[in-house]
């Protein structure tokens, strides 16, 4: 009987596991990296950027569509930058061309950057 049951715990284990790796996947896929933006926040230096495009990629995650940005990141003291990062938006609020995002990026390596 207690075989029975470790051998069911050590399956919710495995499968919680998994389920864990799957959703980090996901939120990398979808450009929601936790560590990855609380590395830039703590890093990174903060600026506006303006979009200069975007792209649908044709891809859906729960209803919201993924898209391609390409910014011109601003850095106030230092000259502008293109960039670009593909993220999952909001159906009901997609980014337009000419509007400004705040970003945070990596000064040594300036393709490192997400959107707030």
């Amino acid at each position: 009987m207690k075989t029975k049951y470790i051998l069911s715990l050590l399956i919710l284990f495995f499968a919680a596991l998994a389920c864990n790796i799957i959703e980090k996947e996901v939120n990398k896929f979808a450009g929601h990296d936790e560590e990855k933006i609380k590395r830039l926040k703590k890093e990174g230096n903060k600026c506006e950027a303006q979009i200069e495009k975007v792209e649908d990629l044709n891809i859906t995650v729960n209803q919201d569509p993924k898209v391609r940005l390409y910014l011109e990141v601003m850095p106030p003291g230092e000259p502008s930058f293109g960039a670009q990062v593909e993220m999952v938006v909001s159906r009901v609020n997609v980014p337009r061309k000419g509007d400004y995002v705040t970003v945070y990026y990596n000064p040594k390596d300036k393709t490192d950057l997400i959107v707030e």
